[in-house]
């Protein structure tokens, strides 16, 4: 680099800082001396932790552009996590925890929980790799790190039914854990392995060798998920079968004697999608010409009608219109649902009850399936939508008493009344796991 070009790049790294607060200019001079690559620092958290002392988070990338959202960020190997503590009476006075450089190529960060003495940010790749979660604990006193290591996350694998309330088996690929409502306490608790052990050894597991990840996998075998036969005299069933793209999808048959008929899933028309999909259309899927796909996904009897959420591949030139609705045995016909709120989605899990239907949504794309963030309420009387903001990819919906308990893969979000409290297993210095709040939790 020439004298020249090194005056230009500190001109443009001073032009970049001065318009920036005085606390903000403090932390990004510490990142950019510690790390000259980067460029461009975004403060991502401010914490307060003690009468004196603000907690943060700060991201620091060797290119510039937009700010990075709070809530997750790319967090890529050249990328670099800085975590501070910072006087807030003397800004420039400031005491570095760590910088530490991102997991992988491809990875998405995100806070899991960030308190007055604990950070744990996980990942995930664009093509679906989870990387482990990262835990840092400082001590305020000592203004230092104590401890940073990293742990495989849990996610739900199975939802146990027992009178004191659902039971989550929760896997990290290598072993189980059983987590409950504690009796007469609405919050959630890991149950100590001696208690657990038990009902844990009755899980089915198998093993897989994954090459990607030069590890052995063990997990727990799905249960069956398939509804009993319903209708009039049990005629009707939920059967699989290869759809016109060659792939297994679900679909209502009713068997008197040794004749079939079948009841495929209406498509949605032409102008339907066109109306309701104008996000397919701007990103390059033919107006005139959809390949839509849509199936009948997660599923629940009510009497002698099939509920069930819709589901569709949205990639590739492939795309649907999101929908939920019923397959009436009694008419032999379906009645279907789809109001705004759903229309780019599709259905991970559903739950039918007298007032309402509950829906978890997510995308499903080219490299899995990616959570929509959202929980619907549909009213059964007004049709009306509520929606809930949630953390978790949902994969089945329990009730106990007055609260829904949405199992996903990454951990676990109860709504009561109309508040979400997510949850996820963390794991202690000292090798105890736990259950514990999202977010920002006590700071002092």
């Amino acid at each position: 680099m020439t004298a020249f070009q090194l005056s230009c790049w500190t001109l443009l790294l001073l032009l970049a800082v001065s318009g920036l607060s005085v606390e903000d200019r403090a932390i990004v001079r510490i990142l950019q001396r510690a790390e000259p690559s980067l460029k461009h620092v975004t403060i991502l958290k401010r914490l307060p932790v003690s009468d004196q002392l603000n907690l943060v988070l700060a991201i620091g990338r060797p290119w510039g552009g937009d700010d990075v959202p709070s809530e997750g960020f790319g967090w890529s190997d050249i990328v670099r996590l800085g975590l501070f503590l910072q006087d807030r009476a003397n800004p420039s006075r400031v005491y570095q925890l760590a910088i530490k450089p991102g997991l992988g190529e491809d990875c998405f960060a995100r806070i899991e929980r960030i308190t007055g003495r604990e950070l744990v940010v996980s990942g995930r790749g664009e093509k679906g790799p989870i990387y482990d979660n990262q835990k840092f604990i400082f001590d305020l006193r000592a203004k230092a790190l104590v401890a940073h290591f990293s742990y495989t996350p849990f996610q739900v694998s199975q939802v146990l039914q027992s009178p004191q309330g659902p039971q989550f088996v929760m896997s990290d690929t290598q072993q189980l854990l059983l987590v409950e409502t504690g009796a007469g306490n609405p919050d959630l608790r890991v149950v100590p392995k001696e208690q657990a052990r038990l009902k844990l050894s009755r899980i089915p597991m198998e093993e897989f060798f994954a090459d990607w990840a030069n590890r052995l996998y063990r997990t727990p075998v799905l249960p069956p998920v398939d509804p009993p036969a319903f209708g009039l005299r049990k005629r009707f069933r939920l059967v699989k079968e290869q759809n016109k793209d060659g792939f297994e999808s679900q679909i209502v048959m009713e068997k008197t004697g040794s004749k079939e008929s079948k009841y495929p899933l209406p498509q949605s028309e032409l102008k339907t999608w066109q109306l309701a999909r104008q996000d397919d259309i701007a990103n390059g899927i033919p107006a005139d010409q959809p390949l839509i796909s849509e199936e009948i996904g997660p599923h629940q009897l009510e009497g002698n009608r099939l509920w069930f959420g819709k589901t569709f591949y949205n990639g590739e030139g492939r795309t649907g219109v999101g929908g939920f609705g019923y397959f009436d045995a009694a008419t032999r016909s379906y009645r279907l649902y789809s109001p705004p709120e759903i229309h780019r989605w599709s259905v991970s899990a559903i739950r039918v009850e007298p007032d309402f239907i509950w829906l978890g949504l997510y995308h499903f794309g080219e490299y899995g399936g990616d959570p929509a963030d959202l929980f619907l309420r549909w009213d059964r009387k007004t049709e009306e939508v509520r929606r809930f903001n949630v953390r978790s990819f949902i994969g089945q919906i329990s009730r106990h008493h007055d609260a829904l308990y949405l199992s996903g893969f990454d951990g676990i979000d109860v709504l009561r009344g109309d508040e979400v409290q997510s949850y996820f297993v963390d794991r202690t210095a000292g090798g105890r796991y736990q259950i514990v709040p999202r977010g920002e939790g006590t700071a002092r």
